[in-house]
């Protein structure tokens, strides 16, 4: 199974993953924590990510292409976050689960979190990026009938057993 969990940043997408990487034992590409890893080594990635911007897609895609290379199934969280980046995959997903969250949920999240590029500055920044690029991934994928919209307000235990559901009527239609 391919899914993919897409959000802005502080929805809950690595966490859910997370939980259901384990769920259903596959594996969870996340791929800011890939970039933050590459950003010890690479300055280029790191002065974006400690602005707030998106990493370019010619990168990104080189990155995540090589992280699902001979993989049937897997978690992706973070990415697509471009249509560009959505028409390169090059897989169908079974599934995108959209973790939609208010914007003030989102800053209070993220700035409980503590980490060194959650500052309000990039959050508003993130967010910024995320409507304007974002956005139309979400569209692109509810037209190809494989996006279903999460809320993501409530408590993480929740939105978990929310998600579980879904995929257990997912299960259900196959």
């Amino acid at each position: 199974m391919k899914i993919i969990f897409l959000g802005p940043t502080g929805t809950g997408k690595g966490t859910q993953a997370k939980f259901i990487s384990k769920l259903l034992k596959i594996k969870h590409i996340e791929t800011g924590a890939i970039f933050r890893k590459e950003s010890k080594k690479n300055i280029f990635i790191k002065k974006l990510l400690g602005q707030g911007r998106l990493i370019p897609n010619k990168i990104t895609i080189n990155i995540v292409n090589n992280e699902i290379r001979n993989k049937k199934n897997f978690i992706l969280d973070g990415f697509p976050r471009t249509l560009v980046q959505a028409n390169v995959l090059k897989f169908k997903p079974d599934l995108v689960l959209f973790i939609k969250t208010s914007k003030e949920n989102l800053v209070k999240r993220l700035l409980l979190r503590k980490r060194e590029d959650d500052t309000k500055k990039n959050i508003e920044e993130r967010y910024h990026l995320y409507l304007k690029k974002t956005s139309p991934v979400i569209k692109y994928y509810k037209k190809k009938n494989v996006l279903v919209t999460v809320n993501g307000n409530p408590s993480i235990k929740e939105v978990s057993r929310n998600i579980k559901k879904i995929l257990i009527r997912y299960q259900q239609q196959r």
